[in-house]
């Protein structure tokens, strides 16, 4: 119980520090800038059910994926843990990381009818990090309860990050870019720390050290 209780700790920490509401908030206040707040409300909307349908299916078939491309799961916590190195080092220094959405992604999205699937839903909520996120957890898993866990995060971070995007103004308002980037750069620390245990898992897994 309390290890089922750790894994699922890991996956809901692992996912809402990659997909970084606080970061996304102030994405969403540039692309809705000019929409109303019935506007807004839908497009948070959309962006998470894009977001939910998005990350569902690959938690559901990324182990099939995988196998089809005959990549196996040790390799891809390695790749994995690189990228979330890499997010990580960007959000120490209060980057915004281009993993997530280019500055090109973001300009077009502005001139979007609608924001809401994309680019708000893919891929600054559900981008790379966040895909490879579940697929890893879920290769980790190995029982029906650990899965469920992750599926359970994955609902947990979604609901965070609504309630985050409804009240992103008010959040730049009061805290400012200056204290938003603080906290990023906190949760940067913390995506480096799990991009590193994530390829030592890998690397244990591929038993790369055990001697003949």
């Amino acid at each position: 119980m309390a290890t089922d209780l750790s894994f699922a700790l890991l996956a809901f920490s692992s996912l809402v520090a990659i997909v970084n509401p606080l970061s996304a908030s102030t994405i969403f206040v540039a692309l809705s800038a000019n929409q109303s707040p019935v506007e807004r409300r839908r497009s948070v909307g959309l962006g998470l059910m894009t977001a939910a349908a998005v990350l569902v299916v690959f938690a559901a078939a990324g182990g099939t994926i995988l196998g089809f491309f005959g990549i196996t799961t040790h390799a891809f916590k390695i790749a994995g843990g690189i990228i979330f190195f890499g997010i990580g080092w960007d959000m120490l220094q209060a980057r915004r990381s281009r993993v997530k959405a280019t500055e090109e992604e973001e300009l077009e999205g502005t001139t979007r009818d609608e924001i809401g699937i994309i680019p708000l839903g893919l891929p600054t909520i559900a981008g790379p990090g966040a895909i490879t996120t579940v697929i890893v957890l879920m290769g980790q898993a190995g029982t029906l309860t650990r899965s469920l866990a992750v599926y359970g995060a994955i609902a947990a971070v979604l609901i965070i990050t609504g309630a985050v995007l409804m009240v992103a103004p008010l959040l730049l308002a009061r805290f400012g870019q200056t204290g938003l980037n603080v906290m990023t750069r906190i949760m940067g620390l913390l995506v480096m720390v799990i991009g590193v245990q994530f390829v030592l898992d890998g690397l244990a897994t591929a038993q790369l050290f055990t001697s003949n």
